[in-house]
């Protein structure tokens, strides 16, 4: 870690500004409207349309080409065994009513400790299906949808809904945006989330129709206050039943003439959906999120319209609209390719991926949730800012201690500063984890499914998004949820995981000898970007010079056993740990 360290610089925030220059001061876009087809442009597509690539992915998906390896991307799927989930509620009140207080209590907490392991692990396979590289593109999209449909296990309160949310996202999200909405405006956990079981005849709850609105379909300044209050009212009487099921409460329904967006009529919670879809605001909306989220950079107006008019032809439907977006010559300009920052989620499975290792979901769920990113956990209605959000000071030295975690080489100690450590409950002792179970997620007790109440907005009151429904999901790395998160690493580390990993041999069956070759080598293996020349040179520098300190000589390396191996991983840490390792 001191060597990272050393490289970096000891003044963090000027790994910010060196980053922030990265991101900022990339190239003006490429005037060349023909792809260049090689490693650089195969590894952006994986990049954004999954989570990383290993070399021997680049390599299939340059010989491929890139109208095969796009088709592939966005048609083939893969058929995974779904994830087994049930129903997990307390007995019905007449049984809850025979038992004495003391039984009564260690069934809620028995009941309420096994649907917060039912989301762990449902968290676990998700992790793991993102890491596996089997489906990327799908899971690329359920995480943009998970982001974008928000719903809080703080709120909710039960797994079962939660589960069932991302079963219907991880159905539609590569189908239509159209049928993902109307679905969306009846899916128990959303009407939970935004407060819709309460949204009745003469006393309507305006929560799920703002939302609707503002972050789900047209955004501010492309509908009125009025158009709000219209819009609750046609989507009074949709509830949850207490199986947890979509139920619909006609007595409850506002049946009366309603005027939304300009259309007049006696509308319930379907015509509401259609005349939203019908609004040249709604297509622009989705399609601006979507170049936003794949490309990182803000588009243009002219290239919003471009794409909101071809999604708006073609019906909405996503599959069309990724198909061009890769294909898309501007999709690989220089101001794209390379100048993303990288979420938690995408650091921790780049990680994992890139090194080329089966890395456990506690480790990647525990790590992103310490740099800020739970699943199920949004900080509130709006989801997580993306880009630049991401880096404060202490997240990047977070991020390169996580990676020196996965190598073996940082112990869980030197992950977070001491004042958060004060926060982490020691680990208790249990039976060895494998990936998948459901320590693997790094998420905590507060808000667990089933937890005491959470304070409701009153019905009709106004607030910014980002402070609408906000939740523990808001930390960065500290607190009770970063000291619980810190937790799922220590049990990792206390039953001896370790990554397997062999650099010697994996540079050797490339053919890399020598310093710079092992540096360049392990440079392009290991960042999801080109790195620039005096990176190179500074890191052929640093392995010159450790290497000269074991007494061995330049080509000789990876012949010099342990002492070799231990530097290799020092090597990759210190890549893992550059401004330029959280850029994709």
């Amino acid at each position: 870690m001191e060597a990272g360290r050393r490289m970096a610089g000891n003044n963090v925030r000027a790994i910010i500004g060196a980053l922030a220059a990265i991101v900022l001061g990339a190239a003006a876009p490429a005037t060349s409207q023909v792809v260049v087809w090689n490693a650089r442009a195969v590894e952006h597509l994986y990049n954004r349309a999954g989570f990383g690539a290993r070399p021997s992915e680049i390599d299939e998906g340059v010989a491929m080409g890139q109208a095969a390896l796009v088709e592939r991307l966005v048609t083939k799927r893969v058929d995974v065994e779904p994830f087994f989930y049930e129903r997990i509620e307390l007995p019905e009140p007449r049984e809850m009513r025979t038992l004495p207080p003391e039984e009564l209590a260690e069934k809620a907490r028995q009941i309420r400790e096994r649907d917060r392991r039912q989301l762990l692990e449902y968290t676990g396979w998700w992790l793991d299906r993102m890491a596996s590289g089997e489906d990327p593109l799908l899971e690329r999209m359920v995480l943009f949808w998970h982001g974008f449909f928000t719903s809080s296990v703080e709120d909710v309160k039960r797994s079962w809904p939660l589960i069932q949310q991302n079963h219907l996202v991880r159905e539609k999200a590569l189908g239509s945006y159209r049928q993902l909405l109307f679905a969306m405006a009846k899916d128990p956990a959303m009407l939970t989330y935004l407060d819709n079981q309460v949204n009745r005849k003469g006393n309507p709850n305006e929560n799920l129709a703002r939302e609707m609105m503002e972050l789900f379909s047209l955004g501010v300044g492309n509908y009125t206050e009025k158009d709000v209050k219209e819009a609750a009212r046609a989507l009074t009487g949709r509830g949850v039943s207490r199986e947890g099921n979509y139920e619909s409460h006609p007595r409850q329904h506002d049946g009366g003439v309603k005027t939304i967006l300009g259309a007049t009529g006696k509308f319930d919670g379907d015509d509401l959906v259609e005349i939203i879809l019908d609004q040249d605001a709604c297509p622009r909306w989705v399609a601006r999120k979507l170049l936003a989220y794949f490309e990182g950079v803000e588009p243009s107006p002219q290239r919003s319209a471009d794409y909101a008019a071809f999604l708006k032809r073609n019906d909405y439907q996503i599959q069309p609209f990724l198909r061009r977006l890769f294909l898309d010559p501007a999709f690989y300009r220089d101001e794209v390719v390379g100048a993303r920052v990288q979420g938690p989620v995408d650091y921790m499975v780049g990680i994992s991926r890139r090194l080329g290792i089966r890395v456990p979901a506690v480790v990647l769920g525990g790590g992103a949730a310490l740099l800020g990113q739970r699943l199920f956990f949004p900080p509130n209605v709006k989801g997580w800012d993306e880009g630049e959000a991401w880096i404060t000071t202490a997240s990047l030295m977070q991020r390169g201690n996580l990676a020196g975690f996965v190598l073996g080489l940082v112990k869980v100690e030197d992950v977070m500063s001491a004042s958060d450590l004060e926060d982490a409950p020691p680990a208790p002792v249990e039976p060895p984890m494998q990936s998948g179970t459901p320590e693997d997620t790094g998420a905590t007790d507060d808000g667990h499914p089933m937890s005491g109440g959470s304070e409701k907005p009153a019905a009709g009151e106004e607030r910014p998004a980002e402070r609408r429904k906000s939740g523990a999901g808001k930390f960065k790395g500290g607190g009770k949820g970063g000291g619980i998160a810190l937790q799922a690493l220590r049990r990792a580390e206390a039953f001896g995981w370790t990554a397997t990993i062999n650099f010697s041999a994996r540079l050797s069956k490339a053919g890399a000898r020598t310093d710079a070759e092992i540096a360049d080598r392990m440079l392009d293996d290991l960042l999801a970007i080109q790195a620039p020349a005096d990176t190179r040179a500074r890191i052929r520098e640093f392995l010159a010079r450790e290497r000269a300190g074991l007494k061995v000589e330049d080509g000789r390396l990876l012949d010099a056993g342990g002492e070799a191996e231990r530097l290799l991983r020092r090597l990759a840490h210190l890549i893992l740990s550059l401004p330029e390792a959280q850029l994709e």
